[in-house]
């Protein structure tokens, strides 16, 4: 698997150009934007996401607890929170609480 460093040899850049590249591309020149997707194109290069949560301290994941999953009542929730999760690019985790204090806490 291709990493970051081997992208930007092979497109001739920086790591910083690549890493623009992937997250504001607006601010690279149109060639070197090119030569930097065909570069992450011949490669197979897949920018890794627990790097980029670390980097960013970003997630964009949401936990939700209930406490029956069972219940019709919270998975109607649930499926609303899923919805609107979604539209704005996060994913949810479910957890189940089971009417516990501490699991709650």
């Amino acid at each position: 698997m291709a990493n970051i460093y081997e992208v930007a040899k092979r497109a001739g850049v920086s790591t910083a150009t690549v890493s623009r590249v992937l997250s504001q591309p607006d601010i690279v020149a149109p060639a070197t934007r090119r030569r930097v997707m065909a570069a992450i194109t011949r490669l197979g290069f897949t920018p890794n996401a627990a790097a980029k949560n670390l980097r960013t301290l970003r997630t964009r994941k949401l936990l939700v607890t209930v406490p029956d999953i069972s219940n019709p009542f919270f998975s109607l929730i649930l499926q609303g929170i899923e919805d609107a999760a979604l539209r704005e690019g996060y994913s949810v985790l479910v957890g189940d609480t089971q009417h516990d204090q501490k699991r709650e806490e």
